[in-house]
């Protein structure tokens, strides 16, 4: 997933540059209207783009809209510049929408199949920034000529449900996996042990010298979501999910003590922290909905 990150990173980087080159290079030629356009299509493709990337690498949600807004407001700007102040306005906004909602898609898509949604964006920026690199040619060169009125809408339709067939062929040959679409076993599974340890959510081992926690992943969050733990003191986690892997609370983290990203696996999961200092430590999953503390005593 990582090289494939870096591949499509790539291609924004070359793509949007370029065409940010010709723009540029041919900024005389474009009135308002048109260079508002480009600078907007740019913007919010790249932004989305860019997003999705980071969410996905990242899974931060912070570092994934910060960064993700600046790169769009940058692209918008750089994009906009050429043509004047209305450009770089609209420009900067689409940008700052796309690289929104691209860090909102990336930290969605970590959690179902990203290398293949990844790669479903990717062609679709290909096409809309090949598209805005042939209008510049067309706009700016005298030997480039293509008649718009050629394009048959039967071409766009037929395109259309191409897309739709490949989403529903993944979607019915699990290729994606959708969140809260479990085997039957798993949801019995986890209705049997949530029954178990539903009343259970706080769990003391201060006491102890060898501590180790059980921890059970259910629909609600973890249980125990409150652990009570002695400073200087090793502590074990077993954590058992019977839910789906792709589930966001198949994500665990307890940031302080360097425990970022674990990827719950279903079944069991063993990890280790030691608590150096009395305080109260949040633990959560991937996106931060499901949250519990550690109590350091």
């Amino acid at each position: 997933m990582n090289i494939f990150s870096i591949i499509s990173a790539a291609f924004v980087a070359i793509g949007t540059g370029y065409s940010i080159f010709l723009v540029y290079r041919h900024k005389n030629k474009f009135n308002n209207t048109p260079g508002i356009l480009i600078s907007m299509v740019i913007a919010v493709i790249t932004g989305l783009l860019a997003g999705s990337i980071i969410g996905i690498v990242s899974g931060e949600t912070f570092l994934t809209v910060g960064i993700s807004i600046i790169i769009g407001f940058v692209v918008g700007f750089l994009a906009g510049h050429p043509v004047g102040i209305l450009a770089i306005l609209m420009g900067a906004i689409s940008g700052l929408m796309g690289g929104i909602n691209g860090a909102i898609l990336g930290l969605f898509l970590q959690y179902i199949n990203p290398t293949i949604l990844l790669g479903i964006l990717l062609g679709f920026y290909v096409v809309i920034i090949g598209f805005v690199i042939i209008y510049i040619q067309v706009a700016t060169n005298t030997k480039f000529s293509i008649n718009t009125e050629e394009l048959s809408p039967f071409a766009i339709i037929a395109g259309g449900i191409v897309l739709v067939s490949l989403f529903l062929f993944m979607y019915s040959s699990d290729m994606v996996k959708i969140p809260g679409k479990y085997d039957t076993a798993q949801t019995q599974l986890t209705q049997e042990t949530k029954s178990q340890t539903a009343d259970k959510t706080e769990v003391d081992v201060s006491g102890e010298r060898a501590p180790k926690i059980k921890m059970l992943v259910t629909e609600k969050g973890y249980s125990p979501n409150i652990i009570r733990v002695k400073q200087g003191i090793p502590v074990e986690l077993e954590i058992t999910n019977p839910l789906d892997s792709s589930s966001c609370l198949s994500t665990f983290m307890i940031p302080d003590f360097n425990i970022n990203n674990i990827n719950l696996k279903t079944g069991l999961t063993k990890l280790s922290f030691t608590p150096d200092k009395t305080s109260e430590y949040t633990f959560s999953c991937g996106m931060q909905m499901f949250t519990g503390k550690i109590i350091v005593e």
